[in-house]
């Protein structure tokens, strides 16, 4: 970041720098000429103590304020991270995955790109909740968003749509590649939920999926909406499931 207080600073003190090296400069080219008698040699020692003093207190502002800079930008980072991610997953929030799914809705029409995407259920963790309370709840709900966040890349984009609800963006993805990572996440995250408590068993996870290129959403909001539906289908099929969405545009909400 420019800082017009320290460039200036920086010019007054090469300015009073290069007017010290002057007298030494002439001292060498102009030996026969008394440079260096008592009356230069005060006045050059109190230029140069100013000089360095000046240097040090410029310096120590530099320093100061690039180190005030460094912190206020890490604050802003970390304001903007707490306004974009849940509080207790970590994970993006519902609001900021509204913004990815149109970003990277219109990329991937610009590219000619698939781009999946995931909507993701536990199933029956109100009972959980009900049984052990919401503290053990909130732990389970941590715990499997590290899990799906293991499976996925780097660039997807991972979030707590709500409640017990997750939402996962993947692009550059076609169907089978998010089958597949569906199918390993549901896999894990039974894994997962059965070593918790004996009575988590009854906890499963469900994933509806839809993609541009096999559903032909004509909006962001329509492969949501697909997505979510399949997450119904696989709801009503007897839960811990993956399922596609085959529906067209049209039948989108």
């Amino acid at each position: 970041m420019r800082n017009p207080g320290i460039q200036l600073s920086i010019y007054v003190l090469a300015v009073l720098l290069m007017a010290n090296l002057n007298a030494a400069t002439d001292a060498f080219l102009h030996p026969e000429l008394a440079y260096f008698d008592k009356e230069h040699l005060l006045v050059g020692s109190i230029s140069g103590l100013f000089t360095a003093l000046l240097g040090g207190f410029l310096l120590l502002y530099i320093r100061k304020t690039n180190a005030a800079l460094t912190k206020l930008n890490r604050l802003n980072a970390r304001l903007r991270d707490q306004t974009i991610r849940d509080g207790l997953t970590g994970l993006y929030n519902h609001r900021h995955f509204q913004e990815m799914l149109h970003h990277e809705f219109l990329l991937a029409r610009r590219h000619n790109s698939d781009l999946a995407c995931l909507m993701l259920d536990l199933d029956r963790f109100k009972e959980v909740n009900d049984t052990y309370g919401h503290p053990f709840g909130d732990h389970v709900l941590a715990g499997t968003a590290t899990l799906i966040l293991n499976e996925t890349r780097i660039t997807d984009t991972v979030a707590r749509y709500g409640g017990e609800e997750f939402a996962i963006l993947l692009p550059n993805t076609d169907e089978q590649g998010a089958l597949a990572i569906a199918e390993r996440i549901r896999t894990k995250a039974e894994n997962y939920l059965h070593r918790q408590r004996e009575i988590a068993r009854i906890v499963t996870i469900s994933i509806g999926l839809a993609t541009l290129t096999t559903n032909q959403p004509e909006r962001p909001e329509q492969l949501l909406t697909l997505a979510d539906q399949a997450l119904y289908e696989a709801k009503t099929a007897g839960r811990n499931r993956v399922i596609a969405s085959l529906a067209a545009p049209a039948q989108a909400a």
